[in-house]
């Protein structure tokens, strides 16, 4: 079976000796980078420490390699809030805007059938790793995958960290299931649902409706939320209720989305970039395009992606954040001599360079590949995304077999042509055209603001 078979891939464990990145900048905030040099030991950073100090006992110890990272920052892994992995390789579908989900959704099942049912013949588990990849290409180490959890798939060498410990449902279209899971759900654990996914008074009503079935504080997260009233956002921002914004999907879905001042103004709030469904890019576009379309600072964009998502779903281990202690999540790209939030918000796909999770080195460009032990890239694969090689810790070769068999050729995540060789070779040995590569935050069919009305 499929299934057995990537479950049975190789999970190169976190480095027992210790591995030193010497050279880089190191966000220390959205504000700050200074630089650094960080042990990574196992799962976690060691040490981080100024340049000399404290690094003559460290190399007396004589443990492990030195990897130079001059002209490079390093960041905090990514956290994406809010995916459904296992729709990554779909496009997006529909014509909205719709009044709420329910409407998007009979018209797609209605319309794009053969669209949906082609994408449905790739083996879920091999859609989850694309998910997987999806984010792990942009840097994101951490993403909550609001489907069932599979651990046979998720706790297997995949690529990226999917959180287990909290309680959910779909929405109150599940309404008959919200009591019995939020009883279930630890008292310490988030508990999350998409709630008022609509402009239509329907979706006004679903605030009030959910304060009469559980207590509405600060184990709820909501996602979306745009068809939340007023009276509504000041009871879920006096609340602690969390609220993860999606707003390129919100604004192709329903032509609204929440505006930057209330987003702003929300004491619990993350980012998330929702399914390939409804929104065309990656975590790394949704936030330049809130940054520069929505106005979004950029200080508060860099914390909607690290500490704030990391709150926001309780991760109890540093993620969101370079500490001595914390879990060695993080990413590593050129230094452009900014700050951290403004190296941030200019930042694409192909600028990450590096991606550790949890003390793995799960994605490497060919260049750094030359300086990282090779005992650390062991089953690492090579795969061209857009013409760009990456090597990312995940079997690549059979994922691309497998979803040739369903589609026309290579498929593609995130608008971008994958393919084994930079000749565009698909695993099937057939020649494919290269995308384009541009930006999702410049393409006009998806961002225009133009008809869009930004929720009060």
């Amino acid at each position: 079976m499929q299934t057995s078979t990537l479950a049975q891939f190789s999970l190169a464990p976190a480095a027992t000796e210790l591995l030193t990145f010497e050279g880089a900048r190191v966000a220390r905030s959205a504000f700050s980078a200074k630089y650094r040099t960080f042990s990574v030991r196992g799962p976690l950073i060691e040490n981080l420490f100024m340049p000399g100090v404290g690094e003559i006992a460290q190399r007396r110890q004589g443990d492990g390699a030195t990897v130079d990272l001059a002209g490079f920052m390093v960041f905090p892994g990514l956290i994406n809030a809010h995916d459904h992995l296992d729709f990554s390789l779909f496009p997006r579908l529909g014509q909205g805007p719709y009044p709420s989900w329910r409407e998007w959704a009979a018209d797609i099942h209605r319309s794009e059938e053969s669209r949906i049912a082609e994408c449905l013949r790739v083996p879920r588990e091999t859609r989850l790793w694309w998910g997987g990849i999806r984010n792990l290409l942009c840097g994101v180490t951490t993403v909550s995958h609001h489907n069932p959890y599979l651990e046979q798939v998720f706790r297997a060498g995949f690529p990226v960290q999917v959180p287990d410990e909290f309680g959910w449902v779909h929405s109150l279209a599940e309404i008959h299931k919200v009591v019995e899971r939020f009883a279930q759900t630890p008292l310490e654990s988030p508990f999350i649902l998409h709630l008022a996914e609509g402009t239509d008074q329907a979706s006004q009503q679903e605030f009030d409706v959910l304060g009469h079935l559980v207590p509405v504080n600060e184990r709820l997260v909501l996602v979306h939320c745009v068809g939340l009233t007023a009276q509504q956002w000041e009871s879920a921002a006096n609340s602690g209720t969390g609220i993860v914004w999606c707003p390129s999907s919100n604004l192709y879905t329903l032509g609204s989305t929440l505006s930057a001042e209330r987003v702003r103004n929300l004491p619990n709030v993350a980012l998330g970039t929702d399914s390939p469904l409804t929104v065309s890019g990656d975590l790394l576009d949704e936030i330049r395009f809130v940054h520069e379309e929505l106005g979004v600072p950029a200080p508060f964009v860099y914390d909607l992606a690290t500490s704030k998502a990391a709150r926001l779903l309780r991760l109890r281990q540093g993620e969101g954040d370079l500490q001595t202690g914390s879990k060695a999540d993080l990413i590593v790209a050129r230094d452009k001599q900014l700050t951290p939030a403004e190296a941030l918000v200019q930042m694409s796909w192909r600028d990450i360079e590096l991606v550790m999770e949890g003390g793995r080195v799960v994605l490497l460009s060919a260049s750094l590949a030359e300086h990282i032990p090779a005992e650390l890239t062991d089953d690492m694969e090579s795969i061209f995304v857009d013409g760009v090689e990456r090597l990312i810790r995940a079997p690549v070769d059979k994922l691309l077999r497998q979803a040739c068999l369903s589609f026309e050729g290579a498929p593609s995540i995130s608008g971008r042509r994958l393919t084994l060789t930079k000749t565009n070779r698909s695993p099937d040995g057939r020649h494919q055209p290269s995308s384009d590569g541009t930006a999702i935050a410049a393409r006009d069919d998806c961002f225009s603001l133009s008809g869009h009305k930004l929720a009060k």
